[in-house]
């Protein structure tokens, strides 16, 4: 009889571990379930509400650069050496032939960089706050070039028969030749800066404060949903399981 009860005590202790386990799983996907829908849910909640603030526009007039793409310099052409002529560099044709172009900054008889007037409107919901930062002007500067030289191989490949009767395949690694890629090595010169606006319209909502909040009530309300549904799921499992082994 002691037998009996040790063993219908430890299956009722077995079983709560396993729904206390089904219920703290489905409450954790519930949570993260839930705060997925909640910021979702925050997130158009604030839309909605930055939609009802008055549109506002602000006119802003300014300069920008001008700029033109110009040849720099000239490098060597790609090309392919083969090993049977040998590998010297006299087979390698340096003369510099193709050309590298770069937006260049365009300049006045005296040097400066010419600028074009932007005039550009900025609308939006709220009160536009408008800021400026400042942007430099830079000029591409040729330094010449670099090369870089991938080696191609070729393999040839027999079958040779082994005393066993057996093919054996070997193979030889040989070199075909090479690749020969060249790069334009360019620096840039600071030679001014100009002001560029930026504008931010302040509308008043916190959407990251609605976007936490609710993350938060969509987590716990996931949680507690998540913890009924697995441990509705779990007795239902027990159920199939007993009504299984009662049909043995």
């Amino acid at each position: 009889m002691l037998s009996i009860k040790n063993n219908l005590f430890k299956a009722n202790s077995d079983d709560s571990i396993k729904k206390g386990e089904a219920i703290l799983g489905g409450a954790v996907i519930g949570a993260g379930v839930g705060a997925v829908g909640g910021a979702i849910y925050g997130y158009n909640q604030a839309q909605n509400e930055i939609q009802k603030v008055p549109i506002e526009s602000v006119t802003l007039t300014y300069k920008e650069p001008m700029y033109e793409t110009k040849e720099i310099g000239k490098i060597p052409k790609d090309q392919y050496v083969r090993t049977w002529f040998g590998w010297y560099s006299s087979n390698v044709d340096f003369t510099p032939s193709d050309p590298v172009y770069e937006k260049v900054p365009v300049k006045d008889a005296n040097g400066n960089v010419v600028y074009k007037e932007v005039t550009k409107t900025f609308t939006d919901h709220g009160k536009p706050i408008v800021n400026y930062y400042t942007q430099q002007v830079k000029e591409p500067v040729f330094q010449g070039y670099s090369q870089n030289i991938i080696t191609d191989y070729d393999y040839d490949c027999y079958y040779h028969e082994h005393y066993d009767g057996t093919m054996h395949e070997h193979c030889k690694e040989e070199v075909r030749g090479y690749w020969v890629r060249f790069y334009p090595k360019v620096d840039y010169k600071i030679i001014d800066t100009y002001q560029v606006p930026t504008v931010k319209f302040e509308h008043g909502v916190d959407v990251a404060g609605k976007v936490m909040t609710g993350m938060a009530i969509g987590a716990g309300l996931g949680a507690v949903l998540g913890g009924v549904i697995g441990a509705v799921v779990h007795s239902i499992s027990q159920m199939e399981k007993s009504k299984n082994e009662n049909n043995k």
